[in-house]
């Protein structure tokens, strides 16, 4: 038995690491294989929760959505229910930074602006060919109101604290 059932979606553009990212968290594997998504992916993983939720546990649906403009139309379908979000760019496309602010503002639009969410830079094991400094990064959330948090779904650095961060943010406004 399973104490929450939680939706999780990863938002961003095509390219960004959103499966790598699911698959390291759920499987602790990586592949550079990886094909883009052809529309939803959707993944599950059960875990024990932490802190006052010690001896607790919830089931985590999470739905991995195309990154490409073909799939925005299903935006709507695929945000609705969710109860928070990891919306990833990549830190070596300037212009998967510069569509975060679409994602976000989809995922406000369909969920409300209290909808917890993380934005996630991810790649950071492709230091030399960074081009989105953590300061910008930091800079941007303050307009939402959330947290950065950088990744490397190849080295798995940082994968399971932001899946953790997002899954104890949720419990704790759901519990309240």
């Amino acid at each position: 038995m399973v104490d929450f059932v939680l939706k999780i979606v990863l938002l961003g553009e095509g390219g960004v690491g959103k499966t790598s990212l699911v698959y390291r968290y759920i499987e602790n594997r990586f592949s550079q294989d990886f094909k883009s998504t052809l529309g939803v992916n959707l993944l599950k993983k059960k875990v024990a929760l932490e802190d006052e939720f010690a001896g607790k546990s919830a089931s985590i649906q999470l739905w991995d959505l195309g990154g490409q403009s073909a799939y925005r139309k299903l935006r709507k379908l695929y945000l609705e229910g969710s109860q928070g979000a990891l919306v990833v760019f990549d830190v070596t496309s300037q212009a998967s930074f510069d569509a975060l602010e679409d994602w976000i503002e989809s995922l406000i639009e369909i969920r409300g602006k209290e909808v917890p969410m993380i934005i996630i830079g991810n790649k950071i094991d492709l230091e030399s060919d960074r081009v989105i400094s953590e300061e910008q990064a930091l800079e941007y959330a303050k307009k939402y109101n959330t947290d950065v948090l950088f990744t490397s779904a190849a080295t798995g650095e940082k994968v399971e604290d932001s899946f953790k961060d997002l899954i104890m943010t949720i419990v704790r406004k759901i519990s309240t």
